[in-house]
This record gives C-alpha cells, sequence and structure tokens, in this order.
C-alpha cells in the first residue's frame, strides 16, 4: 500500500550533482558539479517553499523558492550540491532527513 502511494507522490525524477573542487591555471578554485553515480533519477516532488523562516546548523534564511521532497535518505547529501529536475537547476539551502527513513526534504533556490 505504500509502495502504491509512494508512486502517486513522486512523479518526477531528481539529479544530485555533488561538487567537485579543482584550481584554473591563475589558482583560484574552481567548483564544478556533475551527477553523482547512482543519483541520476532519483523519484521525486517538486513544489513552492512554504512561508516562514527556515533554519540551518547556524544560520536562518529565508530565500528558499522550492522545496524538493526525495524519495529515500541521502546521507552524503550536504548543502554544497546542487539538485536538477526537469532541466532546472536548483541550489539546495537545507537537507532535512524525516525520522521514518522514507525521504529527505531539500528546502532549495532556483540556480539562474
Amino acid at each position: 500500500m505504500m509502495e502504491y502511494l509512494q508512486r502517486d507522490f513522486f512523479t518526477q525524477l531528481c539529479a544530485l550533482k555533488k561538487p567537485t573542487k579543482s584550481q584554473d591555471s591563475t589558482g583560484a578554485e574552481k567548483v564544478t558539479h556533475d551527477v553523482k553515480p547512482g543519483y541520476e533519477a532519483i523519484p521525486c516532488r517538486v513544489g513552492p517553499a512554504g512561508g516562514g523562516e527556515r533554519r540551518g546548523n547556524n544560520y536562518t534564511y529565508l530565500d528558499a523558492t522550492h522545496r524538493i521532497v526525495l524519495k529515500g535518505q541521502f546521507h552524503d547529501l550536504t548543502e554544497e550540491w546542487l539538485a536538477e529536475v526537469d532541466g532546472q537547476e536548483y541550489q539546495i539551502l537545507l537537507a532535512a532527513k524525516d525520522a521514518e527513513g522514507i525521504m529527505t526534504r531539500l528546502e532549495t533556490r532556483i540556480v539562474r
């Protein structure tokens, strides 16, 4: 029953992009984001961010534009990663796992 409900809830697919740091020819740090193997097609749902204040470990922010809910938990996912859904990239501002181990909620904003 739960699998049936989840199939109807997670109607989109998300790719998670892990940052890779390197240096350019002048020695300046350069960050690129590449899809992590195994994280190419995660069932998800994208919606508008709800109103109100959101808190990270050491900060508060108000600029989330979208909430992405991922099926499953991703313990290595951090706020440095990007999420891509339907060709649109989102900067991850906060990643929160649920207590049941079923979902990961991402508070995000659109990358322009």
